[in-house]
């Protein structure tokens, strides 16, 4: 395989969560390439692909027998609530960045899949083609729930739309790291070796493009913006929320979600949301740069965590 382009983590999908997991590679000193999630078939592929998820419609047979796999045992996947279409929001117990980061839950194989089902038909889910020991903290939800959380950093989300809020807020974050998502570039197939995922290839304008990926290859949903018209529960007062990527141990699957350590409200009334049109949001943010892991370019390539 003739590769076009190496970097740390290749990430199809260029929404709310391909944008967040750029910007945490980024944070841990990586880089990543991130591209939408993939091409549209043509009528006679489209009777041979398997029913998509985390808005990937590949019409590729290696490409589909590898996600097939991931999701045979998940059934079928939970119907999309209106509350679904919100960016989730979870009370913990302590702001993540206390947390060590040492405690490992007890494994329970059937939690672990109904996590990953959610995770599935969540527009703000993702997957990473191997299980990543990069989240920086564990952290304890209110209803007992142990969650491994790579925090972001800090947003105080407008009331009436949470969702676009958290959106608009990561591209912000992705512009500051000089995070260049390739509209223009969509998925074709995910490249294997030996049976491991190893980088994937794109459509481009110019052409296929091949990418190697260092540390995997995430496929995360796809759009920009899906929140429901009745706006999701916030924290009362101004109280910041923590935007995370929040998964499990031993899982290859997460999602966005909004940490608090405040009790939360009743949900807001509905506000008037234009279709076509967002309104700009004063958003109050804060990030940590603090490196996790050293730069693969200097240092050599070690291992997310290390």
């Amino acid at each position: 395989m003739n590769w076009d382009e190496e970097v740390d983590l290749v990430c199809a999908g260029d929404g709310t969560a391909g944008l967040a997991t750029a910007i945490a590679v980024a944070d841990v000193g990586g880089d990543v390439y991130i591209a939408g999630s993939a091409a549209a078939p043509t009528p006679g592929e489209r009777a041979n692909r398997i029913s998509p998820w985390l808005g990937l419609d590949s019409f590729d047979e290696e490409t589909n027998d590898y996600l097939a796999a991931l999701s045979s045992d998940l059934g079928p996947l939970p119907l999309r609530s209106a509350s679904d279409l919100d960016v989730p929001i979870r009370v913990v117990s302590e702001p993540s960045s206390t947390q060590s980061g040492r405690t490992v839950a007890p494994f329970v194989g059937a939690r672990l899949g109904d996590w990953a089902a959610r995770c599935l038909a969540s527009p703000y889910g993702y997957l990473h083609s191997r299980v990543s020991d990069w989240h920086s903290s564990t952290v304890q939800a209110s209803d007992g729930d142990m969650i491994a959380v790579a925090d972001i950093g800090s947003i105080a989300p407008a009331p009436g739309d949470p969702s676009a809020s958290v959106h608009d807020w990561l591209l912000a974050q992705a512009r500051d790291r000089r995070i260049e998502a390739h509209a223009g570039s969509v998925l074709q197939r995910i490249v294997f070796e030996e049976g491991a995922v190893v980088g994937a290839v794109f459509t481009t304008p110019e052409g296929p493009l091949a990418v190697r990926a260092r540390h995997g290859v995430t496929v995360a949903a796809g759009g920009a913006h899906v929140g429901s018209a009745s706006s999701a529960r916030l924290p009362a007062g101004d109280s910041a929320l923590r935007v995370c990527l929040v998964s499990k141990h031993a899982s290859r699957f997460g999602r966005v979600e909004l940490l608090t350590s405040e009790s939360l409200g009743q949900p807001v009334p509905p506000t008037c949301r234009p279709v076509n049109r967002r309104l700009h949001l004063n958003l109050h943010a804060t990030h940590d740069r603090s490196p996790q892991w050293r730069c693969g370019k200097v240092h050599g390539h070690t291992s997310f965590g290390q």
